[in-house]
């Protein structure tokens, strides 16, 4: 869980959005905030838009999708051509 691949930080962000949710007693705003918080806490997601790896991976949870940790818009990169973002 503390691991730098890619599998390690979903679980470890699945995890952070779980602890968000609950610790705001479930208000989405709040619990926007909390997870960012517990972003800036973990140096593994420094190279990461924040804003955008939260909505991403909240996402990703309501949509049952897979979370993409290498897709350059979560770096605050230019969307990849052909992705899902230009459909």
């Amino acid at each position: 869980m503390f691991e730098r691949d890619e599998r390690d930080l979903c679980i470890t962000l699945s995890e952070m959005e779980r602890r968000s949710r609950i610790a705001t007693n479930f208000d989405q705003p709040a619990a926007l905030e909390k997870m960012k918080s517990y972003l800036e806490a973990d140096r593994r997601f420094d190279g990461y838009d924040k804003d955008r790896l939260v909505k991403r991976v909240q996402e990703c949870r309501s949509a049952g999708a897979t979370l993409d940790l290498s897709d350059p818009v979560l770096r605050g990169g230019e969307p990849r051509p052909g992705g899902r973002q230009n459909w």
